[in-house]
């Protein structure tokens, strides 16, 4: 039976607990109510997924979504929806329906993609395969049979793995030289395998530049690994293999424009300040995905919370401002944009960023500092009372988490609060993760759960609302002042214990682990100095404060990265010439065990002729 949530039921709930918020509990209310036994958001979806489709940015299918959300927010009676313009692309591509299967020895459809922004076929089709060949015999061997053939590649490096495959101009795991031969002889594409039956879709890394003039040639694409195996196990049996295959890519001359959706519920008393709520409305467009979980889910929440603002009649003090970005999937462009767009007073009375971007799962909580804890909340208990099987917790930390994958970083990089909200929940329907999914074939409305998204939408827009009626805005992380230039140009530096690099290991996501190596700097004064590399990727940081304590033996650093956002570590030298300590980066403090890195300079090298 379908529970009913009304304003009287609220009672039983404790309505007085609402009014520990900061917005008028009658508006909360009823967004509970309306957000409980009207809700929206999985038509949203539907209609985002199965409708418009995967949604890549620089597509013709994102530019519908970008309008079509335009105009929801605008049906609702949002103010101010427009289309924000940060970017253009010179060529415009889109997938059309494609196919990859077996049809000799035997009928099997393929489960595969091929870079957006890579190659097509020029209609359907049809060749035997024949394994890359390892030299110029091998070469030799088969070169009669080339013309209009598929050629089996093993893969190498950026064309297996969670990293996906794009287009080459030439042959993987195949000498360069008879690479431009199988290529000169007409071949139809190479195909290649994933590491395991996910297929990850990724593009050209000169999309954005890419014209008419430019339009790459030659076809790969990556099957699964099940799929493979059975081409290469066919073949291995001295059965003769043909594969057909349709991809239908379509390249269309522009400049086009690249642009965010945005909508306000404008401010009656400071409509200068402004709270955001949002998530990217982009995906990737990987045969088989439909852009639902990343970001079809967030997008419906971000809409369908903006519906129950509306419909509860809710007049915020601040500015409510509601975006979809695009261009998240290619490196936050969209967010990092509007960023940079915004005037340095624009950017201060900005109280937080909110995105979802997770998957299915429910917005269960926001990673802050302490300073904001008691705000975030208070803004979100209403939600633990409508949903207290689907609670907020808020968690609070010395720093704002840096970094991460979504579009909160590009606020948290300037000083402005980000918060990416922890999505706590099954993962999804029939025991399936958000990795099974993300940038997945699988990334369906299959495994959605709308129970979740139902809380999420609630959620979203009664913290919104909540901070929008706030007293203030939210505080911010204040940061540490860097070494001036003077105090740099003044620097002396003194040999100590720690003077020199450091390696240590810090976790991402719990289940993955990244080297970095820090360089300390010490002075006569015993301040520090210094840099930070992660593997993570996220380019060199420097440290801009730090002490060294000979008496205690305690190293303690501000590492801020090349986007703005302050880490910290703190450690202490131990007498077998480690520095045991804390890193502070967000979420969570993680202990680390710093140790002086490997030699590997010739002298040293087990390469290395003996003397």
């Amino acid at each position: 039976m379908k529970s009913r949530f009304t304003i009287g039921a609220l009672a039983v709930l404790g309505l007085a607990g609402f009014a520990h918020a900061q917005g008028d509990p009658a508006v909360v209310a009823k967004i509970v109510e309306e957000g409980k036994n009207n809700n929206k958001v999985w038509e949203h979806l539907e209609y985002l997924s199965l409708q418009i489709g995967p949604r890549l940015t620089g597509s013709s299918r994102l530019m519908e979504a970008n309008e079509w959300t335009r105009d929801q927010f605008e049906l609702y009676g949002l103010s101010n929806t427009h289309l924000h313009e940060w970017g253009e692309i010179p060529v415009r591509f889109d997938r059309g329906p494609s196919y990859c299967r077996m049809v000799e020895p035997d009928a099997m459809e393929f489960e595969f993609t091929a870079g957006s922004w890579s190659a097509g076929t020029d209609g359907v089709v049809r060749g035997i395969v024949l394994k890359a060949p390892a030299d110029e015999a091998a070469f030799e061997a088969i070169k009669d049979k080339l013309e209009g053939a598929w050629i089996l590649s093993p893969g190498r490096g950026g064309d297996r793995g969670r990293r996906g495959v794009v287009q080459r101009e030439s042959i993987p795991a195949v000498p360069e030289e008879i690479g431009e031969k199988l290529l000169a002889a007409g071949i139809a594409g190479v195909i290649v395998p994933s590491n395991n039956e996910l297929v990850i879709t990724r593009s050209q890394g000169n999309w954005r530049e890419m014209t008419m003039a430019d339009i790459p040639s030659g076809v790969t694409i990556q099957v699964r690994r099940s799929d493979y195996d059975a081409i290469n196990s066919r073949i291995f049996d001295g059965r003769e293999v043909v594969i057909e295959a349709d991809l239908q890519h379509h390249f269309t001359e522009g400049p086009f424009a690249l642009v965010n959706t945005v909508a306000e519920i404008p401010g009656t008393e400071k409509p200068d300040e402004v709270v955001i709520v949002s998530a990217h409305l982009d995906s990737w467009d990987g045969p088989g995905s439909f852009g639902t979980q990343d970001n079809g889910t967030g997008s419906s929440v971000t809409l369908e919370a903006a519906r129950l603002l509306m419909h509860a009649g809710a007049r915020p003090k601040r500015t409510i401002r509601f975006i979809l970005w695009t261009g998240e999937e290619q490196g936050l462009l969209g967010s990092r944009a509007y960023v940079e767009s915004l005037s340095d007073e624009e950017k201060a009375k900005i109280s937080a960023v909110f995105v979802d971007d997770g998957g299915t799962n429910y917005e269960g909580g926001l990673n802050c500092i302490e300073t904001q804890a008691e705000m975030l909340a208070r803004a979100t208990a209403p939600v633990n009372e409508a949903f207290p099987d689907m609670a907020v917790e808020i968690k609070a930390s010395r720093r704002m988490p840096q970094g991460g994958g979504s579009d909160h970083a590009s606020f948290n990089a300037v000083g402005i609060p980000g918060f990416f909200w922890d999505e706590t929940g099954s993962g999804g329907r029939e025991g399936k993760n958000y990795q099974f999914i993300h940038h997945t074939q699988h990334d369906t409305p299959r495994y959605a759960v709308q129970e979740y998204l139902v809380q999420s939408s609630v959620c979203s827009a009664v913290t919104a609302y909540n901070l929008a009626m706030a007293d203030t805005l939210l505080p911010r992380e204040i940061q540490v002042p860097a070494y001036t230039e003077a105090e740099l140009a003044a620097w002396s530096t003194v040999e100590t214990p720690i003077s020199g690099a450091w390696e240590y290991e810090i976790s991402f996501r719990g289940d993955q682990t990244f080297k970095t190596t820090i360089t300390f700097d010490v002075n006569a004064k015993g301040e520090v100095r210094g840099t930070s590399q992660s593997e993570f990727g996220r380019g060199e940081s420097t440290i801009v404060r730090g002490s060294w304590d000979e008496a205690t033996k305690t190293v303690k650093a501000v590492i801020r990265s090349g986007r703005g956002g302050d880490t910290d570590f703190e450690g202490v030298l131990q007498d077998d010439g480690t520095i045991k300590g804390t890193y502070y980066g967000g979420r969570n403090p993680q202990d680390i065990v710093a140790r002086r890195p490997a030699k590997t300079d010739d002298a040293t090298s087990s390469t290395s002729s003996p003397q």
